[in-house]
């Protein structure tokens, strides 16, 4: 019988493009709130307000920052405890500290991918199911923290929002009660619906409200003296411009939360409240990430060791998975940062004395070259992102090039001390960078451009606010002078301005490297196959002539794969040697990301879990195939009893039997394509592709051909794929004509099967049964519930359960097939290009 797979699920939409153009007009309505706040405030003021913060303010904020991240490893583990997911404390404190480092700066933006806590968690070995329910959890329970200290501050201090914010006492005290109401509700509902109970529930809002308690903390003990705000009222204040900022879809709220702050504390020193709020986000946001990103260093080093004499392999453990994205982070802050410092006034006492030592042209191109590093380290983020090689030596060169650079622009080494921390945190990380991926041959991401975007227009503003004061004249773009910061500032803007654009035209414009158009021989394909030491029968389509190939360095092993739009989709497991198959894997994967397309594996065994989980692939089951043990196979006892009539009477009725060679097909090619031909006519059927054979001269004639003749002529053929070692064989192809007696496909099916028990192979493959074997359980996955459903009710569009019962005639052992991709979002659009890839094309899908 011609296997085909179910009818695919609709591809999923392209990323949804909205969540990050609201994000784009919340930044740029929060940088005109702030532009109204900060009108005719001089940079002079807030550096001055920064360099008067009290070392006790500083202490006391750092130490609110350590009980914050300390709550939050607390609750994830008492949340992990309470979903029978306990780990031991040491991974889950370095785990929860770096995902909350990493998850503060990114947000949870959702063209981000999966959410960043997520897949920190999964390094825990959590699945990814079990790795959401722990975020959603966290999420939920700093969501309920949030509304309980906010209740409480509206309540117990309602006198003073008359006089700060300009609403009565009565609202303050109304909206409280209606926030602890929530509360209320929510832990009377989620101590019967959570894990834990009540006394779970109870402890995790517990921790979070420390959480809560010591965040606010760090800015409130940052704020002006000034500032006429008690505790408990400021607390609402902090919990909203928090709420707005994660709303926003902002990493790490930028800019909404700034503004939100400025708007609602009217009464505070602005350029005081500017300086808390600069340091607030050094200490809470970059601090734990430079933490976070020595401590993945620290164990990359102590992992890797072998790898710095020369053995070099990815790992699988928290630092390993984890140091890109928080490298990838830091690179950006750091790019940010440079351009920060060459959009604003410079320190007059460190410039006059770098004056003494160096000449004012060398000041001028050092400050205008710092600018553009800057630029570059924002660009190089993405290939740290993407853990390249490459990009880790750029991105070394950079920030080396920066250090110097700020010095000899006369900034001193206050501000090159952190580009050269970050320097020496990244340079101990090596070997989490091996991709050999030229950084040339990856492509921006759009929320990567966006951001950028996003950082240079707010650096560009911060730089016209700093200026405003100084009257535009077309001589300032030509003005040197060491006190000339305008100057400098409209040379840095419109340098980088013009190399951004630049940049951003040709990535987006440039032809990205594609996989080979041209096949390789097909007699090199065969020579593959008949030398393989792991090869399933399906390796046989790669003599379908519409795969592409993914070649080992020494070509004796591949991956046939096909092209969908930016995926590419590998057809069954890799074929060849198999001690060259997961350096092929891990290749293919860089190829692909070479390209800017993501892959996905289609129908891989049991065999091939291990290599699809190390590659961070998300797997579903997708059906079972059946299997024939040949030893156990025969026509003898009652059980076998309607399979041995059937073919006692085929022989009867005058069938019979051979099994031609490939060099004996020729002659019998005209008889084969007019049965084809008519089988299709019959059924209404098309050729398909990729997944499944197609009847093509040059394909049939590659493989023995399994025929049923009546009265000497045939009337039914198969055509069989013969496994490497003849550990296995299995069926393509099985037609007949319309004059064949109604038994010939059993008959067919029973003959081959003694064949190929009598040629000494071990195991006949029947084909794949799509969506058998699913499970319906309530706590399965969506995908899977949903496949089981089709499976048990969507006969009459395809026949699943049919084809299974069909099958199970033969006493096979069934044995699942599964389908990997990148995420589990990926996986029904991954099963989608699949069938658009077999059928041939999107307007033949559900052509028979």
């Amino acid at each position: 019988m011609e296997a085909d797979i179910n009818k695919p699920q609709e591809r999923p939409a392209r990323p949804n493009p909205v969540p990050l153009l609201l994000a784009l007009v919340a930044f740029a309505a929060a940088i005109f709130a702030i532009h109204s706040r900060l009108d005719h405030l001089s940079m002079y003021l807030i550096y001055a307000r920064l360099s008067a913060l009290s070392p006790l303010a500083v202490s006391v904020a750092l130490g609110g920052m350590l009980v914050s991240y300390a709550a939050a490893t607390l609750r994830d583990s008492l949340t992990l405890r309470h979903l029978g997911l306990a780990r031991p404390w040491r991974d889950t404190a370095f785990s929860s500290f770096t995902a909350q480092a990493v998850g503060n700066s990114l947000g949870e933006m959702e063209l981000t991918g999966s959410s960043v806590r997520s897949r920190i968690y999964g390094g825990l070995g959590l699945s990814e199911d079990e790795s959401q329910a722990v975020s959603r959890m966290t999420r939920i329970s700093l969501t309920v923290g949030a509304l309980l200290l906010s209740g409480v501050g509206l309540v117990f201090e309602a006198a003073s929002f008359p006089v700060h914010f300009g609403f009565s006492d009565r609202a303050a005290i109304a909206m409280g009660c209606v926030l602890l109401a929530l509360v209320a509700w929510h832990i009377g509902n989620a101590s019967l619906l959570v894990p834990g109970g009540l006394s779970g529930v109870l402890a995790r809002v517990g921790v979070s409200l420390v959480d809560w308690v010591a965040a606010c903390v760090v800015l409130f003990a940052l704020l002006p003296a000034a500032t006429d705000i008690g505790f408990a009222a400021f607390v609402p204040v902090f919990a909203l411009a928090c709420l707005v900022g994660g709303v926003s879809g902002l990493p790490g709220g930028i800019g909404v939360f700034e503004a939100v702050i400025l708007l609602l504390l009217p009464a505070s020193p602005v350029e005081g409240l500017v300086a808390s709020l600069i340091a607030f986000r050094a200490i809470y946001y970059l601090i734990p990430l430079v933490i976070a990103a020595a401590g993945m260093s620290r164990r990359l080093l102590h992992r890797h060791a072998p790898a710095l004499q020369g053995a070099r392999r990815g790992a699988g453990d928290v630092a390993t998975l984890f140091a890109p994205v928080v490298f990838g982070l830091l690179a950006f802050a750091s790019g940010a940062y440079m351009l920060i410092a060459a959009m604003t006034p410079a320190l007059p006492a460190p410039l006059k004395a770098a004056a003494h030592y160096l000449p004012l042209p060398l000041i001028e191109l050092s400050h205008f070259l710092a600018s553009i590093v800057g630029l570059f380290l924002l660009i190089v983020a993405n290939g740290l992102a993407r853990r390249l090689s490459h990009a880790w030596m750029v991105a070394m060169g950079l920030l080396l090039a920066g250090i110097t650079l700020t010095l000899t622009k006369g900034a001193g080494l206050t501000e090159a001390l952190p580009l050269g921390i970050v320097l020496g945190v990244l340079g101990l990380s090596r070997p989490a960078f091996y991709r050999a991926t030229p950084l040339s041959a990856t492509r921006l991401t759009p929320v990567m451009t966006l951001a950028i975007l996003a950082t240079l227009g707010a650096v560009i503003w911060l730089g016209l606010f700093s200026y405003e004061h100084v009257d535009y004249r077309n001589e300032l773009w030509w003005q040197v002078a060491l006190q000339g910061g305008t100057s400098r500032f409209l040379r840095a803007a419109a340098g980088v301005s013009v190399l951004a654009f630049l940049y951003l035209v040709w990535n987006w414009l440039r032809p990205l490297h594609a996989p080979p158009e041209e096949a390789p021989p097909l007699s090199e394909i065969r020579g593959i196959l008949d030398a393989a030491d792991t090869a399933r029968p399906d390796a046989a389509l790669a003599l379908s002539g519409d795969k592409r190939f993914h070649f080992s360095p020494s070509r004796r092993s591949f991956i046939m794969f096909g092209v969908r739009g930016s995926s590419w989709i590998a057809m069954g497991e890799p074929v060849g040697l198999a001690e060259e198959i997961p350096s092929l894997v891990w290749s293919f994967r860089e190829a692909a990301d070479a390209a800017g397309a993501s892959i996905a594996f289609y129908g891989m065994g049991r065999d091939f879990l291990p290599l699809a989980v190390e590659l961070g692939l998300s797997v579903q089951k997708i059906g079972e195939t059946a299997i024939v043990p040949l030893a156990e196979f025969s026509l003898e006892g009652s059980d076998r009893s309607r399979m041995r009539q059937v073919y006692n009477r085929a022989g009867r009725d005058g069938l019979t039997f051979e099994v031609l060679s490939p060099a004996d097909v020729h002659p019998h090619m005209d008889r084969l394509n007019e049965i084809s031909h008519a089988w299709l006519d019959a059924h209404g059927g098309t050729e398909k592709g990729f997944s499944l054979g197609r009847f093509d001269p040059d394909y049939i004639a590659s493989f023995p051909i399994a025929v049923a003749r009546l009265n000497g002529d045939i009337v039914a053929f198969a055509n069989l794929w013969p496994g490497a070692g003849k550990q296995e064989i299995a069926i393509d192809l099985m037609r007949f004509s319309g004059d064949a007696p109604r038994a010939v496909m059993d008959y067919l099916f029973i003959s081959t099967i003694l064949w190929a028990k009598g040629e000494g192979y071990q195991r006949f493959d029947l084909g794949m049964a799509p969506l058998a074997g699913l499970e319906a359980h309530r706590l399965a996955p969506a995908m899977t519930r949903i496949g089981a459903f089709l499976f048990e009710h969507a006969n009459a569009v395809y026949g699943f359960e049919g084809l299974r019962a069909y099958k199970e005639k033969f006493h096979p052992v069934w044995e699942p097939l599964y389908l990997a991709a990148p995420n589990a979002r990926a996986l029904p659009g991954a099963l989608a290009d699949v069938g658009i890839l077999t059928s041939g094309g999107l307007t033949r899908i559900f052509h028979k």
